[in-house]
């Protein structure tokens, strides 16, 4: 049986697009491992979790902190280094730059190929808090990105930025689910079992700055007809809760796996997936809400100036604001107010969704190129 061995530099409380490819991994036959990095050592140190078997690694260290994470990134490499020798595996799959390096050099020991996933620009995701020292990482990423055998990334334009240098064609695996089982589900049964009733916009992600979080959960009382369903977790997570505690109209949800994530999705009226313009990483990227949103027909709500914005709004399948919490307000009141034109916007998703967001078609770029890179025995 062919293997994997991804790296992760988060500790999989699931990760949704690791659990994805990893699923799609495992129904083609293929062993699926994984060396994660708890930074809270709170977490099972090795365990089989759904299709991956599981080894989760410290030191410890907080979220966004900038210098710590410096400083024990290197550790946290070490450790990983040292585990992936308990580990048998044909293919090393680094997920995000800050592994890329361990997966080098695993790669270069192991005498295995490396597939790199990008989930991001990395560089551009961490500018807002390294500053000028993103222009370094940004370069560092461009030299780094040339070297692993194979390349897949979220978006054509991300594909675009890291291609330059490589020879061999990147892949796009979007990170979505396959919509048709959920579809199956009854939604009411979904909105009685989390307590949601009435016009209900969800936000399912990083409860971090620059979301429209905060905005979002203290923006809605109940003579507005709106109900907020958030679940993630993240630095805003005690300001989430301390707002769920005491407004009626705010339902905190936890921490939810990828398929609760979907369910709840199709359990909602409206996506909120506004991102900060001003974070060049999200004028790029694509997030997975939009995706999973789109392919139950559910509309979305999203910043001015963000890239999938202009998908959007060619498609006529969601709601564009400024990214401010007025306009983001006045969305979600126009689309309480049109059920009509809702759910027009939900059938226009889902057409856009099955001509360039299919999971079949991400699932199949995966395959390829592990295929590229799993010699035959």
């Amino acid at each position: 049986m062919p293997s994997t061995l991804m790296l992760l530099s988060n500790p999989h409380r699931p990760d949704p697009r690791v659990l994805l490819e990893a699923r799609a991994l495992k129904e083609e036959g293929y062993e699926v491992n994984l060396i994660a990095w708890d930074r809270e050592q709170t977490r099972p140190v090795e365990i089989d979790e759904g299709p991956i078997h599981v080894l989760r690694v410290g030191p410890r260290c907080p979220q966004r902190d900038a210098k710590r994470m410096l400083t024990r990134l290197p550790r946290f490499w070490l450790r990983a280094l040292r585990a992936s020798r308990r580990i048998k595996f044909d293919v090393v799959h680094a997920h995000d730059l800050d592994t890329l390096p361990l997966g080098l050099v695993i790669s270069r020991l192991s005498g295995k190929p490396l597939l790199y996933d990008a989930h991001e620009l990395y560089a551009k995701m961490v500018e807002n808090e390294v500053g000028p020292a993103s222009r370094p990482i940004w370069m560092l990423e461009r030299r780094l990105a040339r070297r692993p055998e194979a390349l897949i990334t979220v978006s054509e334009a991300i594909a675009k930025e890291l291609s330059r240098g490589r020879k061999d064609p990147v892949g796009i695996v979007t990170t979505t689910q396959d919509p048709s089982t959920v579809e199956r589900e009854d939604r009411q049964a979904i909105r009685t079992r989390h307590g949601l009733s009435g016009f209900v916009v969800s936000y399912l992600g990083a409860l971090e700055p620059g979301r429209m979080v905060e905005e979002l959960v203290s923006s809605f009382s109940t003579d507005d007809g709106v109900m907020v369903a958030i679940a993630g977790d993240g630095t805003l997570k005690p300001a989430v809760v301390k707002e769920a505690s005491s407004n009626p109209v705010v339902k905190y949800l936890g921490v939810v796996d990828s398929d609760e994530a979907l369910s709840i999705t199709w359990a909602s009226d409206l996506v909120l997936a506004m991102m900060d313009p001003s974070n060049p990483n999200n004028v790029i990227g694509t997030p997975g809400k939009v995706i999973n949103a789109l392919a139950l027909g559910r509309p979305v709500v999203t910043s001015k100036g963000v890239q999938i914005a202009e998908r959007i709004r060619e498609a006529g399948c969601g709601l564009i604001a400024a990214h401010t919490k007025k306009a983001m307000i006045e969305a979600v009141m126009m689309a309480r107010a049109d059920p009509r034109a809702l759910a027009e916007m939900g059938r226009k998703g889902k057409v856009l969704y099955a001509r360039e967001y299919s999971w079949n078609a991400s699932k199949d770029a995966l395959l390829k190129a592990y295929q590229a890179l799993v010699r035959p025995s």
